[in-house]
């Protein structure tokens, strides 16, 4: 398996920026903002269905692990450092 090319922690966007999550210290913001969320994640996330403070937590240890491998690189979407949106590369393989 090819490893991706690791990209920069922080992606400055304009008027928004991603960046790498930090780990637990991250997992407030985070949970809050997904239970801010739910009725407009849940047509389009199916893992909203089993939300829970657990999740979240397993989501963040699971994110430095694939980072550190290189498997995936998951960002936080900030604005004016308040946490907005989260997103992820992946690599797919070829095609």
């Amino acid at each position: 398996m090819t490893v991706m090319e690791r990209p920069r922690q922080i992606i400055e966007c304009g008027d928004f920026a991603l960046r790498r999550w930090r780990g637990q210290s991250d997992f407030e913001p985070m949970f809050r903002l997904i239970e801010e969320s739910l009725d407009h994640l849940r047509p389009w996330m199916p893992w909203v269905a089993s939300h829970s403070e657990e999740k979240t937590r397993d989501f963040l240890a699971k994110s430095d692990a694939k980072w550190d491998s290189g498997d995936a690189f998951d960002y936080a979407v900030t604005r004016d450092g308040m946490l907005i949106g989260m997103c992820s590369t992946y690599d797919l393989g070829e095609n």
